[in-house]
């Protein structure tokens, strides 16, 4: 199954509700050259939240984690489905301490989904490729913005506008060695190739390594899954065994059981007549008396097969 993540920034944060609002995708391009088909990816979407509102009793309208990991971050409290402007608006409220700070302080800068691809195709009208998209959860991330890049921050009422963290630079293994900037960029210019005319925009490295945890998540959680079911059959397998040593025990008794005297059974001959015949009296007596010698148990085992072996005949 093929994971997706995309990335969309945040627009508004309520400190005084722990409410962080943003459009969870949107018909446009991403860092990978592909855009989200709005039309047909809003069915999955609403069937998601639905799913997630029966299940929380009304609570939640879709899970938020923290970086597509296993932490439990929040929930869903709104989802708009903005049909002219084909796009996904959600706000969601973080109930997990640590990651509410990471919000407060610009560590978090966007949304990302995350689930499936179900279809993808090429878009003749831009050149990209476009999906239809599956949503599992939604992920608060840290994918670096630009240094201009803002969102709307909220305490009491007030509202004043702040900057996410800026990803700091990597710093410089020998600067005395590294040439001015103007001489780098003109000698960056005068070496690289031209660019393509249509060239697709390339996945950030954050981007990818998103993609590359929810691909992780999904492998755990169906190991779990499977060790689960493996310990089902294992105590399926403990629970059937006393059945199974009951049936060998009964079994061996059952083996273990005397047979029937055949000496009896000889000298008890099938009759017409209700099972005895009156003009051979000598045969019925030496019967009698072979059964009277007999134990109990196998005497009534042989009277039964005696009894089975000549039924009564009606006369009329």
């Amino acid at each position: 199954m093929t994971t997706l993540a995309l990335f969309m920034p945040l627009a508004k944060v309520d400190a005084d509700q722990r409410i962080v609002q943003g459009v969870a995708t949107a018909e446009r391009p991403d860092r990978s050259g592909e855009i989200c088909d709005y039309a047909t990816s809003k069915p999955y979407f609403e069937a998601w939240s639905a799913e997630a509102h029966s299940a929380s009793g009304g609570k939640s309208l879709g899970a938020v984690r923290a970086m597509h990991g296993r932490v439990a971050a929040g929930k869903l409290t709104d989802i708009d489905f903005d049909d002219e402007g084909k796009r996904i608006v959600v706000a969601a409220k973080i109930v997990d301490d640590d990651e509410w700070q990471k919000v407060l302080e610009g560590v978090y800068t966007g949304f990302s989904q995350g689930g499936r691809y179900v279809a993808r195709w090429d878009d003749p009208d831009t050149g990209l490729t476009r999906y239809t998209a599956e949503p599992i959860e939604i992920s608060i991330v840290d994918v670096p913005c630009l240094p201009d890049a803002t969102f709307e921050f909220v305490r009491n009422g007030v509202s004043e506008m702040r900057k996410f963290t800026a990803p700091e630079p990597a710093p410089i293994a020998n600067a005395e060695a590294a040439p001015a900037p103007r001489a780098r960029a003109v000698e960056t210019l005068e070496k690289a190739p031209p660019a393509p005319e249509a060239a697709a925009p390339r996945p950030v490295p954050m981007e990818a390594l998103a993609k590359a945890a929810l691909a992780v998540s999904a492998a755990a959680d169906k190991l779990e899954r499977a060790i689960d079911e493996n310990s089902r059959m294992r105590q399926a397998v403990t629970d059937f065994q006393p059945r199974v040593e009951n049936f060998e025990r009964r079994l061996a008794a059952l083996e273990a059981q005397p047979a029937p005297a055949r000496a009896a059974l000889r000298s008890a001959p099938r009759e017409a007549d209700y099972g005895y015949d009156s003009t051979r009296p000598d045969n019925v007596e030496t019967a009698i008396k072979q059964l009277s010698a007999l134990p109990d148990e196998q005497r009534a085992l042989a009277l039964t097969k005696i009894s089975l072996a000549n039924p009564m005949v009606r006369r009329f």
